[in-house]
């Protein structure tokens, strides 16, 4: 699980967001359960998979939906 500055997830603004996630990958990018990579989506527009997010390839792969993308 990523994790966030001081250990408490609040607002950042963009240029302290830049400058945490430079030093801390993967910052608060969110990664796939399954292949590990950014899903590039946030919490609230996320594919879930048994409470896990996944990105929109292995969403695909397991749950037979395509992404117009």
């Amino acid at each position: 699980m990523n994790s966030w500055p001081d250990g408490k997830r609040h607002a950042m603004h963009q240029s302290d967001h830049e400058k945490w996630n430079e030093n801390n990958y993967p910052g608060t990018l969110q990664l796939c359960s399954i292949c590990e990579q950014p899903t590039g989506k946030c919490e609230e527009d996320s594919n879930w998979i048994e409470d896990e997010p996944v990105c929109d390839n292995c969403y695909s792969s397991i749950v037979g939906v395509s992404f117009n993308i």
